[in-house]
């Protein structure tokens, strides 16, 4: 992976540049640049529309994984005859180049269009330099949205054209939105191999962040997008996107059951990636956010959609405090209920209902006999997991506790209870139970800390932004 940068761009040196790349004409057609059909060429295209669009094809590899570059195999001897019909392209689908990854001694096959994908952020500008190293007749490349259909990415394009013939061909990329694109190469001599470099260097906006699909925040219980000031995830919208980062927050119902909430989202995430223009997202869901995240890859299908999915002390195992409240677990019921009843807000008799159908959702009994089953992990999408731990102030002052995080006082009696009962945990959800996937650890943080709720104010050891930023990063690391 290489990642170079070079300083702002002058106004002349753009335009030298947009002059460079439009101006090959070796090669009929080459004037026409990225507005042509998909399939046409200088030899045998005489009317100017676009052709078949390409077959697809894959080399061997995940399309959002990576892969080596410059392994192509050439076509080898010519027999006078035409190697394909060149109005039919087979659309190769490449790897992702990570940050601007350079890509070198790559062979375009006989009659083939390469697809590499690349993830750029937003406010930034790229240099984008293609090289036919080998072969006859120019190649040529775009930049297009990913979800962009085939037929049209030639006539959509986001960049200057790229035409290489003898001399490189570079243009400048603005780019529009952060997250993913499609960069398509393919030749004006399809019916022979040619050997290409293609190459990207960051030239304005180099410190701009983004992961490769959008983020998608998913709330838990009591959630909302913004009440005047105050957000759910308190904070953490406004510190990724002034980053770069591309963010969409769901909005649903503050508590109802996991097949209602899971329901609304699966909606949203359409809504989404159509306005992002993005094949998939990364879903982040705390507590309840974390289970309807699940059970939209899993019950509804999403799994092609979703690239990661965080969880962030989600009770994947059910939390025991629900069980109690709602008696299927021997104890205070009255207690248990009137505490989280008090704690989601839930004051009419509608809300109490749809407070205890989310209740149910998240019990032990519920989770372990019955979502879990019917809800199992898709190969496709990487599962990452998280939680808080917290103690109360006899535990705080104890060192060999090793706890950092005080609880706050809205949540101490969940803390209690689910202390004595089940162990360790973050004021309702243990951290046993929020284990799933690769679990990276814990937060200094009780459930209200964690997603720096009241108002910002967490303890001084923990600070929420940071964590969010890093995990932000942490996904763009692992090319999601």
């Amino acid at each position: 992976m290489s990642l170079r940068r070079s300083p702002a761009l002058t106004p002349a040196l753009a335009v030298s540049l947009v002059t460079l790349a439009c101006g090959d004409s070796q090669g009929g057609g080459a004037e026409a640049g990225l507005t042509e059909g998909t399939g046409t060429t200088a030899a045998s295209d005489t009317t100017g529309g676009p052709p078949d669009a390409p077959t697809t094809t894959t080399t061997g590899h995940d399309d959002g994984g990576s892969g080596t570059h410059g392994q192509g195999e050439s076509t080898g001897t010519t027999t006078g005859e035409p190697a394909c019909d060149v109005n039919q392209w087979t659309l190769v689908e490449r790897d992702y180049l990570h940050g601007g990854e350079d890509v070198k001694g790559e062979t375009l096959p006989a009659c083939s269009e390469h697809r590499w994908y690349v993830a750029f952020p937003d406010e930034s500008s790229w240099q984008i330099r293609l090289t036919r190293t080998d072969g006859s007749g120019p190649l040529r490349a775009t930049v297009a949205y990913p979800d962009e259909p085939t037929e049209l990415v030639w006539q959509a394009a986001l960049a200057p054209p790229l035409v290489s013939g003898e001399a490189p061909a570079e243009a400048i990329f603005a780019v529009p939105r952060s997250g993913e694109f499609a960069v398509h190469v393919r030749s004006d001599s399809p019916d022979a191999a040619a050997d290409y470099n293609l190459e990207f260097v960051c030239s304005i906006g180099c410190e701009r962040e983004t992961t490769r699909f959008p983020i998608v925040l998913v709330h838990g219980w009591t959630g909302f997008e913004a009440i005047g000031p105050i957000t759910y995830f308190y904070g953490v919208t406004a510190e990724l996107e002034s980053l770069g980062f591309p963010i969409e927050v769901a909005i649903l119902d503050p508590y109802n059951s996991t097949t209602v909430r899971s329901g609304q989202l699966a909606e949203q995430l359409d809504e989404f990636l159509v306005a992002q223009r993005a094949r998939k997202v990364d879903l982040l869901g705390h507590s309840q956010g974390g289970v309807d995240s699940r059970a939209v890859v899993a019950t509804h299908g999403y799994g092609d959609r979703v690239s990661a999915l965080v969880t962030i002390a989600s009770p994947h195992r059910g939390t025991y405090i629900t069980d109690l409240a709602l008696g299927l677990a021997p104890g205070g019921v009255e207690a248990a209920l009137g505490f989280l009843l008090n704690f989601v807000g839930a004051v009419s008799a509608q809300q109490k209902s749809d407070a205890e159908a989310s209740f149910y959702s998240l019990s032990e009994h519920y989770m372990q006999d019955e979502f879990n089953p019917a809800n199992p992990d898709d190969p496709r999408v990487q599962y990452i997991s998280y939680t808080g731990r917290t103690c109360d102030a006899a535990s705080f002052l104890i060192p060999g506790k090793k706890c950092q995080d005080l609880v706050d006082p809205l949540i101490a009696l969940g803390y209690a209870v689910l202390q004595v009962a089940r162990g360790d945990n973050d004021g309702l959800v243990t951290v046993e139970s929020a284990k799933w996937g690769d679990y990276r650890g814990e937060m200094i943080a009780d459930h209200i800390d964690e997603v720096g709720q009241l108002l910002g104010v967490t303890d001084v050891k923990f600070d929420h932004l940071e964590f969010y930023r890093e995990l932000a990063r942490d996904l763009f690391a692992e090319e999601h």
